[in-house]
């Protein structure tokens, strides 16, 4: 997985789109999501994707601008497509 944005990554511990929308997965019933750690926020993207209210906090201002114009062209842009459904994680049995 890489960044679908095929810009490359903007920040250093940036994460995969894919990645946070599986993370959202697990949180079916959230309509706000607040990521104070933004970055360059894709989990903001993500929740634009999801149609989901987003609050991000992020205190270098190079990162804050970057997740500004991210997640500005995610919700300009709108869902092209219907999400994909995600499998419910399930645990396994390891038997020894």
């Amino acid at each position: 997985m890489g960044n679908t944005e095929g810009a490359g990554k903007e920040h250093p511990t940036q994460k995969p789109l894919p990645l946070m929308l599986w993370c959202l997965s697990f949180l079916p019933k959230a309509q706000t999501i607040l990521d104070h750690f933004m970055g360059s926020g894709t989990t903001g993207v993500a929740c634009a994707n999801l149609g989901r209210e987003f609050i991000g906090i992020e205190r270098e201002p190079k990162y804050f601008d970057i997740a500004c114009r991210r997640i500005a062209r995610a919700q300009a842009q709108g869902q092209l497509l219907p999400p994909e459904p995600v499998a419910a994680p399930e645990q396994q049995t390891m038997e020894l």
